[in-house]
């Protein structure tokens, strides 16, 4: 994917800051530095008045190359011929083994000047030691040296583009190794059972078994329960976004676009336009989107056309019958639905319609009654304490809607670890390691059916699509479709 060499980027965000950071990894980082490092001593205050000479080696910096080092320089982004242009920095030494990518790295520290930080790069590069790092080769390298497996890569780039507290604290956790070692642990529990029973397979003739059919379908049942566990968490709160989405769904004319307008006030990151609201009921045809934070949570939240009942003579190509059908693909994608309701009828109406759906008794609800503004006797209905009620033209019960889907969004998340590429990409693999498996317990359980080596191949395979999904079967394909996502220096 990316050929060899000693690599040079900016590791700092780009724009003007404290402090600027130009990153090296390679077997040739330090002799790379040394066009435009200079030994500074703590005293020096001013830098050298006269031309300096470059320093081809390094050693007065870094004394012991075996061990991590913290060196004062002199930083000449533009050459040593120019001295009254140089800079105080610091130079940062890591050892093949110590540092991030595995590989011998160095890290320049100097003021976060972008035109300095991109003249020193271009210095080094001139120089011809080294060359332009590709988009997140740093971090490439660090997974070809074992430094990281590809959840975590995965999870250094949920890092770097969290947009939120939640977001953050679940790519931290998986940069960790949180899904590493439990996809270790799973590696390990098949390789043991695959081991022990192709070791039987020498000793056919001897009638010899290392491990009994009972103790092998047990720990099939252990792995699979671990598996589909695992499908279960990297297939929740994963939308197209990959953010949890919030339907507002009820009968037409109950308040939906108007409350969705009053829970983006001040909280939208990602509005695309405001809801339409009018007194004629089922003006809203097509569905808005708009990406909410609510106390770190991000999430999107959809406004949607209102429930209408069809006539049995209606069309199914009638652009009401398709907007219907829209929204039940709506509910079937959504993690949360706001059922919305300012009266029992409506409320029967929208319990009703969302009863009918496939997703039914899959997504969590949270019932809402809307224009508790309005004191209607009779018509606001009973409802239980889990509901809340709002009002989008007083604000009355807002705040303490967007909070209650935050705790009910978060509840669904504390199942999932998993960071949304992450979990898009190992779906598929935790589904063909589960059916290798449940082949490999029918052909166990079934004496008529039982073949050894059958069971091994259906193991074998289960294996490789665990290795799919930290890395240790790979393509280059799948290491292009993650790393390209990355920005130059990460």
């Amino acid at each position: 994917m990316f050929s060899e060499g000693t690599i040079i980027a900016q590791a700092s965000a780009p724009g003007v800051a404290r402090r600027g950071i130009v990153r090296l990894s390679g077997e040739n980082a330090l002799r790379a530095v040394a066009s435009v490092v200079y030994p500074r001593d703590a005293r020096d205050d001013l830098p050298p008045d006269a031309r300096l000479e470059e320093l081809n080696d390094l050693s007065y910096l870094v004394r012991d190359q075996s061990r991590p080092t913290i060196a004062l320089v002199w930083i000449a982004p533009w050459g040593f011929d120019e001295p009254g242009r140089m800079v105080r920095g610091a130079l940062f030494y890591w050892p093949p083994g110590r540092g991030f990518t595995g590989e011998r790295a160095v890290e320049l520290h100097t003021l976060g000047s972008q035109p300095l930080l991109n003249a020193t790069i271009r210095t080094v590069c001139a120089s011809g030691r080294a060359r332009l790092a590709e988009r997140g080769e740093f971090t490439l390298r660090a997974f070809f040296s074992g430094r990281i497996d590809l959840t975590q890569a995965e999870a250094t780039l949920g890092t770097i583009n969290a947009q939120s507290d939640d977001e953050l604290a679940k790519s931290l956790k998986q940069l960790s190794g949180s899904l590493s070692r439990e996809f270790s642990e799973l590696r390990d529990l098949l390789l043991d059972a695959l081991s022990e029973l192709e070791a039987g397979f020498d000793f056919v003739d001897e009638d010899i078994e290392f491990i009994s059919r009972p103790a092998l379908l047990s720990r099939i049942a252990t792995l699979l329960a671990r598996l589909r566990a695992m499908l279960a968490r990297a297939t929740s709160s994963v939308g197209a976004d990959g953010l949890p989405r919030v339907l507002l769904f009820g009968a037409p004319n109950v308040g939906k676009s108007s409350l969705f307008n009053a829970l983006n006030s001040g909280r939208a990151v990602g509005l695309h336009e405001r809801a339409l609201v009018s007194e004629e009921a089922g003006t809203t045809r097509d569905y808005l989107e708009s990406d909410l934070v609510v106390d770190g949570l991000r999430f999107t939240l959809v406004d949607a056309a209102g429930l209408e009942s069809l006539d049995s003579g209606s069309s199914p190509s009638s652009p009401r019958a398709l907007a219907q059908k829209l929204i039940e693909q709506l509910v079937e994608r959504a993690d949360l639905v706001l059922l919305c309701y300012d009266s029992e009828s409506t409320r029967k109406v929208a319990t009703i319609r969302i009863e009918e759906t496939k997703s039914f008794g899959l997504i969590p609800t949270l019932e809402v009654v809307t224009k508790s503004d309005e004191r209607r006797v009779g018509l606001i209905p009973k409802t239980s304490r889990y509901a809340v009620r709002v009002s989008s033209r007083t604000g009355y019960g807002i705040d303490e809607l967007a909070r209650a889907i935050v705790t009910r969004l978060r509840a669904k998340e504390e199942k999932s670890e998993f960071v949304t590429s992450t979990a898009l990409r190992c779906q598929d693999s935790l589904r063909n390691a589960i059916a290798a498996l449940e082949n490999a317990r029918e052909a166990l359980a079934d004496d008529a059916l039982r073949d050894d080596f059958l069971v091994a191949a259906e193991l074998r395979l289960a294996l490789e699509q665990i290795g799919l999904i930290t890395g240790r079967v790979h393509t280059d394909d799948l290491l292009d479709r993650i790393f390209s996502r990355f920005c130059i220096g990460k």
